[in-house]
């Protein structure tokens, strides 16, 4: 849905869009870079895809648009930055929208644990929610991450926000945790915020 979403608002627009997988992605930078001014990823292979993006290029993610969409982003950013001050024991509630069937490399229970672990050094508790079940009580967790959100209506996600901002706890989603990171939050915020001072 984000894909689908991204995709129609750039044609209504007046936009050309070029959809291609990250390996094939220098190859096209490559024959349409002077045309390109903006690449949108999967947050999964951030990492990746910024190291093939020049820096000329805005750069950003389907979740971080999500996160915007919802009317979260500002919230989400400091969120991610808040990864700085988890500690060994601190508890990070991971939260998806819906209830799909889950792989055995999944985001949300393998990729953004490990990816947490590693970039803070630190021993941390994780649990989850999915679906429509979301915890009232969040004053035990250090961090909330959830999903891009797209199966959940604006107003749930600012109930969401809302409930972990009112309890002083920190709230981000998948691709602006993912983008700082790998180092490239403000790259990957850049669009957006460029965008709205104009």
């Amino acid at each position: 849905m984000p894909q689908q979403l991204a995709i129609r608002d750039i044609l209504d627009k007046g936009g050309i869009v070029i959809t291609v997988k990250e390996t094939e992605l220098e190859c096209a930078l490559n024959k349409f870079k002077d045309d390109i001014s903006l690449v949108i990823t999967d947050s999964q292979v951030f990492e990746y895809v910024s190291k093939c993006v020049p820096e000329e290029i805005y750069l950003t993610s389907f979740s971080i648009l999500m996160a915007r969409y919802k009317g979260f982003l500002d919230v989400a950013v400091k969120g991610a930055k808040k990864i700085d001050e988890l500690k060994t024991g601190s508890k990070v509630l991971i939260c998806e929208g819906c209830t799909h069937h889950r792989q055995c490399d999944d985001i949300g229970t393998v990729k953004l644990p490990n990816w947490l672990r590693k970039y803070t050094g630190k021993n941390l508790e994780f649990e989850w929610t999915s679906g429509l079940e979301f915890k009232e009580d969040l004053k035990k967790y250090d961090l909330v991450i959830h999903c891009g959100a797209c199966m959940l209506n604006q107003s749930e996600m600012s109930y969401r926000m809302k409930t972990a901002i009112d309890q002083n706890i920190p709230f981000t989603n998948y691709g602006t945790a993912i983008a700082k990171m790998k180092g490239i939050l403000d790259r990957s915020t850049k669009v957006i915020f460029d965008n709205e001072k104009k």
